[in-house]
């Protein structure tokens, strides 16, 4: 091949790596492409090139996902919390949703490494472990006599649990269906983008709708976000036990624990 048809294979499996639905099971030609990332280091380095003028980064090339693509803080090609949840009181539960996710699909760190290892959860089983948590954090306060009113300006954690509890799991309104509001809604909300762009696929209906989580979901959490996260989950309160049970480890932080409102998700990329 020429310099040119190296530059249009380059441009084309990182086209495929945006597209969903793609993998090299699927495509001959995308199969193709992943043996020369492989196996061409000149090829392999164009590749990221390519994707470097995206304003993106290869995370891994994976047999199964293919190219795995993360996103830069220029890129236009992330995707907002503003951007998919338009009420801003919304958007920090949004985004505590898709932390509680990411912790209970890979409750252990060597879960991230391997690519055997498929998590299984549901919109029921996050809500709940939120809410659970959350309560735990208002009796802690209670018994302690602690001042859970969060500093002018700064809502914090006791702002966050607080909001959460105020809201009512399930309901229905008028109509019949159930209430945007509702923090189940808004888990199922964050499970559905997460599927809908093709890093979990929905196994039933049971419990709220249960959920596969697959190679993709699994190497954005560990190369992109994995540390963000536990660090964001530190300051929830919410910590993974080495036992792999979630647990509420300390007091509460305050002050910086709300998660900035346009943050981007946590897995970076959705294509």
């Amino acid at each position: 091949m020429n310099q040119y048809e190296d530059a249009a294979d380059a441009a084309r499996m990182v086209a495929l790596a945006m597209a969903r639905g793609k993998a090299p099971a699927r495509s001959g030609e995308y199969a193709r492409l992943v043996q020369r990332f492989d196996t061409e280091p000149e090829f392999a380095q164009l590749v990221r090139k390519v994707a470097q003028g995206f304003e993106l980064t290869v995370l891994e090339v994976h047999p199964k996902p293919g190219l795995v693509l993360g996103t830069t803080p220029e890129t236009d090609f992330a995707v907002s919390v503003s951007e998919l949840v338009p009420q801003t009181t919304d958007r920090p539960l949004y985004l505590l949703a898709q932390l509680t996710i990411a912790a209970l699909a890979f409750p252990r760190p060597e879960d991230l490494d391997d690519d055997e290892y498929v998590g299984r959860i549901s919109v029921k089983q996050v809500d709940e472990e939120v809410r659970a948590l959350a309560s735990a954090i208002e009796r802690r306060l209670a018994l302690t006599d602690s001042d859970v009113d969060p500093p002018t300006g700064q809502p914090g954690l006791e702002g966050l649990w607080r909001a959460y509890l105020r809201r009512n799991a399930t309901g229905q309104t008028r109509a019949g269906g159930p209430p945007r509001t509702s923090t189940r809604a808004l888990v199922r909300r964050a499970f559905t983008h997460l599927a809908d762009n093709g890093f979990l696929h929905k196994a039933s209906d049971e419990h709220a709708g249960t959920y596969n989580t697959n190679v993709k979901y699994r190497l954005q959490i560990r190369d992109q976000a994995a540390r963000d996260m536990l660090q964001e989950l530190a300051a929830l309160g919410v910590a993974v036990l080495p036992t792999g049970d979630p647990g509420i480890q300390g007091r509460p932080a305050t002050g910086s624990a709300s998660p900035p409102a346009d943050a981007a998700p946590v897995t970076g990329l959705f294509s």
